[in-house]
């Protein structure tokens, strides 16, 4: 899960054929409905969580990507001994190419503080916040690379603004030293948004010995994952003032910024590595094996 439908299937599937279930849940789509300030969120916040019930209470496990889902999946009806802590792992490999010339190809000035966002443009990731800081600041350059269902309303809201881009997504091959050539890398979201998802583009950026700038609830899980990784920093949601303040603190203190990005490659070889990874999912089968079988 996130896949609700898929959820749902295999919950039935694996009655009908009297097997073991084991969702991992990611996201959380009955919180993600009420907490992202779409259109109708309360209703339908309602009817995801009553499918994600259904799928997880059946559930021999229950795997959760981070310990703030927690309360969540026991409040969807899940028996506490039956949840089970599984992060993920990165998927990506570490920056190889030379990052002066990267900057010089993507056109980034070699003087000039360049804050990246990648990933997805939704509603819950509050990207405006950006967009404004760059209308404020011409002298930071913001990135803004990826798509999603909010990138034509930001890039409208953007307009006229010199130093915000929007490149399409990088390529697989390309990605790494693309994010390893800014100065900051932006993670950010909504206030509302606090525990029902954890961005997997950490696991990118941590691997890519950038700082990370959060503009995020310093509730959330988001905030305590940026926070126990030693690579980043936090600011208020939804304050442009603040997101600026901090990268220009960044920019100022290069001695900070470096021992920030040094934090990142360092957490992932201690806890999101492949092999780690996946020791949990085959200890999560292994269990819940013993468990039907008991």
């Amino acid at each position: 899960m996130p896949s609700l439908a898929g959820g749902v299937l295999a919950a039935r599937l694996a009655r009908r054929w009297k097997v073991p279930y084991v969702p991992v849940v990611q996201d959380l789509m009955g919180a993600a409905a009420a907490q992202s300030g779409i259109s109708g969120g309360d209703r339908a916040a309602k009817v995801a969580a009553r499918a994600e019930s259904f799928a997880l209470r059946r559930a021999t496990l229950v795997g959760i990507i981070h310990e703030t889902f927690r309360a969540k999946v026991e409040a969807l009806g899940v028996d506490p001994d039956r949840i089970r802590l599984v992060p993920n792992w990165s998927h990506v490999t570490s920056p190889a190419g030379d990052r002066a010339a990267t900057r010089a190809r993507l056109g980034w000035a070699p003087d000039e503080t360049v804050v990246v966002h990648s990933g997805n443009m939704g509603l819950k990731q509050g990207l405006e916040v950006l967009v404004e800081a760059a209308r404020r600041d011409p002298a930071v350059r913001f990135v803004l690379m990826g798509d999603g269902n909010q990138r034509a309303h930001l890039e409208e809201l953007g307009k006229g603004v010199p130093n915000l881009d929007f490149p399409p997504p990088a390529d697989d091959a390309d990605f790494m030293d693309v994010l390893a050539a800014a100065d900051v890398l932006a993670v950010t979201q909504r206030a509302s948004v606090l525990d029902m998802s954890v961005p997997s583009k950490l696991t990118s950026y941590f691997a890519a010995a950038r700082p990370v700038l959060a503009s995020v609830a310093a509730e959330g899980g988001t905030a305590h994952e940026v926070l126990r990784s030693g690579a980043g920093v936090l600011v208020a949601p939804e304050d442009p003032g603040a997101l600026l303040k901090e990268v220009r603190r960044l920019a100022d203190d290069p001695a900070q910024a470096r021992a920030l990005g040094d934090a990142g490659p360092r957490h992932v070889a201690a806890h999101l590595t492949r092999a780690a990874g996946l020791a949990r999912v085959d200890a999560l089968i292994e269990e819940a094996l013993g468990v039907w079988r008991t």
